[in-house]
Formats: C-alpha cells, structure tokens, sequence
C-alpha cells in the first residue's frame, strides 16, 4: 500500500522555517493585542533565529528578550 504524507503548511518540514512561523504568530497577537506577552519555548533552534525574531519585533514595535537556561526561550511582548 502507497502511503502519501501531507503537508498543510508549505516547508512545514523545515524546521527553522516552523520556527519563524510561530515567531510571526506571536509578533502578530502582540500587535493585534490579542496577547500582551508570548513566549516560545521548545524551538528546533532559538539561537538560530532569535536575530530573525528581534529584527521582525523591532519592526513590529514589540519588545523581545531571549531567555538561556536549561532551554532557550523567545519572549515577545508587551508592545513598545
């Protein structure tokens, strides 16, 4: 039997770029209001795209901190 796999998000097999995706969800409900503060944890690689997220933040007028500890996490909120 042939198996096909499905894919909703386009390079949802990247994971870097699923990274970004939730890093541009949480800019968008900062922005919106719809969140005061978001925070990401248990990305693929926030060391990686944490310079990608500050600069999409920083356009967006929200703060943004990176949090290292035993996980890194991204931090996005409340809106400058």
């Amino acid at each position: 039997m042939d198996t096909a796999r499905l894919s909703f998000l386009p390079g949802a097999d990247d994971p870097l770029d699923v990274d970004l995706r939730e890093v541009d969800t949480a800019i968008g409900m900062v922005a919106s209001g719809m969140a005061v503060r978001v925070r990401l944890v248990g990305l693929s690689d926030a060391d990686t795209i944490a310079p990608i997220a500050l600069a999409r933040a920083q356009l967006a007028g929200i703060d943004f901190r990176i949090d290292r500890g035993e996980s890194t996490s991204l931090t996005f909120g409340p809106a400058a």
